[in-house]
């Protein structure tokens, strides 16, 4: 049995200060090549530190993409809301930032291994609700979708996906990721489009 972690807000803090540095490190890494060793240097900590608060590398990885969803999340649905062209707004955010955005990394990483790690699946599953509701709200304040919005919402997510790799990979720039996916979704929703 594992034993328990700390808690209370000192505890807090230092997670915190472990997933933001993890964060920095995987921008300037592969993922793969990411080591718990380069996470608490980053951290000013020292590894076996970083493991008195998670209980391993994978573990401090799965937190840091919560983290940063979450933060994303919190403010994804106010903007959208408030934005001039929330579906172009949509896509900005959920595309990924550049070629090392940190979150895309750590979800490639996690679609990769969910089918053996319930803990990157249940993140997964978790955040891209939050993403399809947020997508399916914003469809009620356009022209409605031929099909169930929330059919839409998951096939046009599944498309920006594959957009995000093209970007990841260096084939696409992001600027021709959004410039596709305001296409397909003029297309699709019969929307105008410059």
């Amino acid at each position: 049995m594992a034993a328990p972690r700390p808690s209370g807000a000192r505890a807090d803090a230092r997670r915190q200060t472990i997933v933001e540095a993890a964060l920095e490190v995987v921008r300037s890494h592969p993922v793969a090549d990411v080591q718990l060793a380069e996470i608490a240097a980053r951290a000013g900590m020292k590894p076996n530190h970083v493991l008195y608060y998670f209980a391993s590398r994978d573990a401090v990885l799965i937190e840091a993409v919560r983290h940063a969803e979450t933060a994303l999340a919190d403010a994804r649905s106010r903007e959208l809301r408030a934005a001039e062209e929330p579906l172009a707004r949509y896509v900005e955010q959920y595309l990924p930032d550049d070629r090392h955005d940190p979150v895309w990394k750590l979800w490639l990483e996690g679609w990769l291994r969910s089918a053996s790690h319930d803990e990157f699946g249940a993140v997964g599953r978790e955040m891209n609700e939050r993403w399809l509701s947020d997508l399916v709200a914003v469809l009620e304040g356009s022209v409605a979708a031929g099909e169930d919005k929330l059919a839409f919402a998951r096939r046009f997510n599944v498309f920006l996906d594959g957009l995000a790799v093209h970007v990841l990979a260096g084939h696409i720039d992001i600027e021709e990721a959004r410039e596709w996916a305001m296409r397909m979704l003029a297309v699709e929703l019969g929307l105008p489009h410059a």
